[in-house]
């Protein structure tokens, strides 16, 4: 299609191929499981990248370019596309030559493992895309220019946003195309196209609105032109784009004075008009001189030729006709400009009919924010549990101690106290010693189990930042990948905080294994049949003459109570361990669709408190109770005792049958201690494996990339080069364009000074995130809390003393305390 009026398409980036399946496959196995299958999902996402990079050009179409930005943008808060978690490598082919010119040379390979990155670079296409979409459309039709006119503006939106997106997300030594001053550049370039169309479309308008339009052209121009003389972009925007911009400046200047020289004929003021014609003249004839482009100069001239027959008329009337005095040229007003096209703002989603592919799929933040309700809510869980429980433990130990109630149900000879006949028939019902001696055995072997996959872990690891630090050593500056310790910070955290919950649960082994054999010998006997339990008892005189006297009842009442109370614990136990999350789930959702990122700590501790603060009043309301429970029961039996008659064989069964209800009490502990721990190493082996394949995903990365460094290396010593050309090299110099432009010798600008792009009020550009910054409180990790929500004595979390109960003057019990995508071979201009 013709061009006369020589409008500019910006070029593209050219995106070289990844697959993306892999690696975001295992993410979200190893993070979320196999709950749901995307695998679907992720294909159809790599399959669009595609489609919508690589391609030729986008003159027809660009929607699926759209999608894919669309979809890139979606996913950044839901899958965590970094060099030390989802390690895909993105690597483009800069738009632009480095020393300047867009043919002349060859265009850099850059590439990153941000996902930043690879958004900016899109961005850039679609900027570019927008660009080839309006230079595609025939001008000769209203419909076909306004759909040009918006895509000059949608692409001047784009680099607008661009700049600010690159600086944001610290792009800008990754790319020459994403130099701050090119980027404004480009903005302002493709609003004066905007602008010229607008001019187009108005000429036939009064003199005096053409006037203003041609002079909001000519300034857009001007900073096209000025942004793109600047240190850092006069390298690298092309030559015939500046000779454009200058050119056009000048052009869109004549044009602005014309109509203002044409409006003042019309308002009778003939020596200003022939002043404004004389300065159209000369910028005109500037314009013709300094245009290389050979294409352009019929427009130019033909500009000029109109110009210079106004200017020669203009005289000539007034000479002969009006006689009216000329005005200083430095006295006549500015034409003021009337911007008329601006840049669109970037909205998401670029398309409206979008459809996220991981609609599903729960952003990271939110993840995290669940994750932490589960893991707040399983420890007040498990320390009211606990609390409950060692409550328990002591009121248990404080009756054995007094031998009750087996005490005021013996009989006397040989008979055993129906209470303590009801425990051993407990005990052999869940299997006695057996099932004891069975699960104390196998905890060494689950323990060793697990530490050897985590040792194993913890030597990949080791050995591949050893290797890279030879290397690194080896090679010096050549060297230029992130260094190993760096990037392996979160596994190591991940492996550190897995080793000490082994060294928790080693402990909580020799807690449980030490129970175990202080109370091995009576679990033995109370393993047995009744009539050998009896035969193991001393005989004793009877205490039933007693059984009608106030303490004996009072013990009896006091005994029920302590049934009621153990009941009622039950039930708290029960509510503790089934309180609904849901409301709380949906509160977390509802928070992050809003945008409230930074309130899901506060709904994770306000609902944690509305759910667990009465469940806890009850809690404390049954340990306040225990305390008068037993210095009732403490009273009664010292009354019980003033009134029995003893000797020394009663006193030999007392001590006896308190030993037995004792081990009775640490068999029902010890019991449920040992199905915990061999669930808590059995649960954890498979989270160990988890951890262990990404680590061995992480080495193998390393491993090819590596061989890939060492490569380009080796290439480099064989062709001369002392090392691999780094993405961040400054372009080699060129000699300044010799073109008469005036001249430019600003400095490279610092940030808070680089040059301005049109702004589009629109959204803030987004700062994606790099798996060091919010949402992510860290780099994303599994929940450290392997079991399930229940008293664990095996969880690292809590390791609690009881609750002191002087008064009891029992013995305390021993607290239980329990991949990958690769770097293409060649890609040495990494960014680290």
């Amino acid at each position: 299609m013709s061009n006369p009026n020589h409008f500019l398409s910006v070029p593209a980036k050219k995106a070289f191929d990844v697959t993306l399946s892999t690696p975001i496959k295992n993410f979200i196995k190893a993070t979320f499981g196999d709950k749901e299958d995307y695998s679907a999902s992720v294909d159809g996402f790599n399959s669009l990248r595609a489609e919508a990079l690589l391609r030729s050009n986008y003159r027809d179409d660009c929607s699926k370019l759209l999608r894919y930005y669309d979809q890139l943008h979606a996913i950044e808060y839901k899958l965590p596309i970094t060099e030390n978690q989802i390690r895909i490598y993105f690597k483009w082919q800069d738009a632009f030559v480095g020393g300047g010119g867009l043919f002349g040379g060859k265009q850099k390979t850059n590439g990153s493992w941000k996902l930043a990155y690879e958004k900016a670079c899109v961005l850039f296409n679609i900027g570019h895309a927008y660009s080839e979409l309006a230079l595609g459309q025939n001008l000769s039709t209203d419909e076909q220019m306004k759909a040009a006119l918006r895509y000059f503006q949608l692409s001047s939106g784009i680099f607008s946003f661009l700049k600010d997106y690159v600086n944001a997300n610290s792009l800008t030594d990754f790319s020459v195309d994403f130099e701050p001053s090119v980027l404004a550049s480009l903005s302002w370039l493709m609003l004066a196209q905007a602008a010229e169309l607008v001019y187009l479309k108005s000429a036939t308008l009064k003199d005096e609105v053409a006037a203003k339009v041609a002079a909001h052209a000519s300034d857009c121009y001007k900073e096209a032109y000025t942004s793109a003389k600047t240190e850092s972009a006069k390298k690298i925007i092309p030559d015939n784009f500046v000779n454009v911009m200058w050119v056009k400046y000048l052009l869109f200047q004549s044009k602005a004075e014309y109509h203002a020289g044409k409006q003042a004929q019309a308002d009778r003021k003939y020596g200003t008009a022939v002043v404004r014609f004389d300065r159209a003249k000369e910028l005109a004839d500037q314009a013709v001189s300094k245009s290389t482009t050979a294409a352009f100069t019929p427009t130019l001239r033909a500009n000029q030729d109109e110009i210079s027959k106004s200017s020669v008329a203009a005289h000539k009337d007034n000479d002969f006709v009006y006689h009216e005095r000329l005005p200083d040229s430095k006295t006549l007003e500015t034409i003021l400009a009337q911007p008329i096209a601006k840049p669109l703002p970037v909205t998401f989603p670029l398309t409206q009919d979008f459809r996220d592919l991981f609609a599903s799929l729960v952003p990271i933040a939110l993840n995290n924010a669940l994750a932490a309700f589960n893991s707040k809510r399983a420890e007040i869980m498990n320390l009211e549990i606990n609390r409950l429980r060692e409550a328990t433990n002591v009121l248990n130990a404080f009756l054995a101690s007094l031998n009750l109630p087996a005490a005021i149900e013996d009989n006397g000879g040989r008979q055993i106290p129906p209470s303590l006949i009801e425990k051993a028939n407990e005990i052999k019902r869940q299997g006695g010693i057996s099932t004891l001696e069975r699960m104390v055995s196998e905890l060494p072997t689950a323990l060793s189990r697990n530490k050897e996959i985590l040792d194993e872990t913890n030597r990949m690891l080791d050995d591949e930042e050893r290797g890279d630090t030879e290397l690194r050593s080896q090679f010096k500056e050549r060297w230029t990948r992130t260094i190993s310790s760096t990037l392996t910070v979160p596994l190591r955290t991940e492996a550190k905080k897995y080793m000490d919950i082994i060294q928790n649960a080693i402990n909580a082994d020799k807690i449980v294994q030490d129970k175990y054999r202080m109370n091995r010998d009576c679990v033995v006997l109370l393993s047995k049949q009744t009539h050998e339990i009896a035969n193991e008892l001393p005989s004793a005189s009877a205490a039933g003459a007693l059984r009608d006297t106030y303490a004996v009842k009072e013990l009896h009442r006091l005994m029920d109570t302590v049934a009621g109370v153990k009941a009622e614990r039950e039930v708290i136990e029960s509510e503790l361990k089934n309180t609904d999350s849901d409301s709380v789930r949906a509160r977390l959702i509802a928070a992050f669709q809003q945008g409230s990122h930074t309130d899901e700590n506060s709904v994770v501790v306000n609902e944690i408190e509305s759910i667990y603060a009465p469940l806890r009043q009850q809690v404390n309301e049954s340990v306040s109770r225990q305390e008068n429970l037993v210095e009732n029961i403490r009273r009664a039996n010292q009354q019980f005792q003033n009134e029995k008659q003893g000797n020394a064989s009663t006193e030999m069964r007392e001590e006896m049958m308190k030993n037995l209800a004792r081990a009775y009490d640490a068999f029902q502990e010890l019991l449920n201690n040992l199905r915990e721990g061999t669930k808590f190493y059995n649960d954890l082996t498979p989270l160990l494996l988890k951890f262990q394949n990404k680590v061995s995903d992480f080495v193998f990365a390393r491993k090819t990339e590596k061989e890939d460094l060492m490569k380009d290396i080796q290439r480099g010593i064989v062709g001369g080069n002392s090392a691999p050309t780094s993405a961040t090299a400054p372009p080699p110099p060129i000699p300044h364009m010799n073109s008469g432009y005036p001249a430019n010798s600003a400095s490279a600008y610092p940030q808070a000074q680089q040059p301005s792009a049109p702004v589009t009020g629109g959204q803030a550009p987004p700062t994606v995130p790099s798996g060091a910054a919010l949402p992510y409180p860290g780099a994303y990790m599994q929940p450290f809390f392997p079991m399930p929500p229940g008293y664990n004595p095996y969880n690292p979390f809590f390791n609690m003393a009881a609750p002191p109960y002087p008064m009891a003057g029992a013995p305390q019990y021993p607290q239980a305390g329990y991949g990958v995508q690769k770097p293409e071979p060649g890609s040495n201009n990494k960014k680290r």
